[in-house]
């Protein structure tokens, strides 16, 4: 296996791109307990220079994730008895997600059984390129072969929990050899995953990059939710999953460093977003 340590480059824009041009990106998620995470995926995205940005949530919510970035639309979805999405949003995102580059699905959606059938119904149906994330990767523990049946880019980005339900394991497991389980999850879904954690790794099963960016600063709600965002971005400008996954770890925890500045607790995650910028830009210097 082919492995590094060194991100891979981020090309300058050309000089005639628009909103549209460089990448147009949709958040599906939310619940009423919920509303930030699919919100901070959505800052992510624009941090990390997604033209446009579209977060699709509960019409319970909507106003609240409107309110949260005005650079942002939204789109208000029929919700379930529990305040999440059901299987009465999938006939509206199934018709709203191609006109998309890019979709994160699962920020904050929860795990009623409604919400994890609208997952596994919309990951079929969804012919773009797709992070999943949080409570999405919850529908499809026992599931891994509908993952791998996706005809269209899947980057998985679980934390070391989340990595030892889909492969019906332990988290001590997972920790015990987590290079092992990221590619073990990544032949059984035909994915790039994302491993989260120290160091975290990025495969796509022939490949491996391990993070050197980011550190306990990390550790807060909401930095998960800023990472799908700014992969999803990344994705969506025309990089590759596996570059798009490990150029946008490495931001992730570079854009922590700098903003963190040797502090090791209270970084906010939308603190954390307003690195970003900064951080693709030196990524993109360093490797010019």
């Amino acid at each position: 296996m082919d492995r590094t340590t060194t991100p891979p480059r981020i090309p300058a824009r050309p000089t005639d791109a628009n909103k549209v041009t460089v990448g147009r990106v949709l958040v599906v998620g939310g619940s009423v307990a919920m509303a930030g995470a699919p919100a901070m995926a959505g800052l992510g995205a624009l941090r990390a220079g997604a033209g446009l940005v579209k977060i699709a949530v509960p019409g319970r919510i909507q106003a609240t994730v409107a309110a949260f970035r005005p650079e942002t639309t939204t789109l208000g979805l029929p919700q379930n008895r529990h305040g999440g999405l059901g299987s009465a949003a999938q006939p509206i995102l199934k018709d709203v997600a191609p006109d998309w580059d890019c979709v994160v699905l699962g920020p904050g959606m929860g795990r009623t059984a409604s919400t994890l059938q609208l997952v596994r119904t919309f990951t079929q149906d969804v012919k773009r390129p797709l992070v999943l994330d949080a409570d999405a990767l919850f529908a499809f523990g026992g599931k891994l072969e509908m993952i791998h049946a996706r005809s269209t880019t899947t980057v998985l980005t679980p934390h070391e929990g989340e990595a030892a339900r889909l492969l019906g394991t332990t988290s001590d497991d997972v920790r015990a050899d987590r290079e092992d389980a990221a590619v073990r999850l990544a032949a059984a879904t035909g994915a790039v995953v994302v491993l989260k954690g120290p160091r975290t790794l990025v495969t796509d099963g022939t490949r491996m990059f391990e993070n050197t960016t980011g550190g306990p600063a990390l550790a807060t709600g909401g930095s998960g939710d800023v990472l799908a965002g700014v992969i999803a971005a990344l994705l969506a400008s025309g990089l590759d999953a596996f570059d798009a996954a490990s150029a946008g770890a490495y931001v992730h925890g570079l854009a922590a460093d700098h903003v963190a500045d040797q502090r090791d607790r209270g970084l906010l995650a939308t603190e954390l977003a307003g690195g970003i910028p900064d951080a693709l830009l030196a990524l993109r210097e360093d490797a010019e």
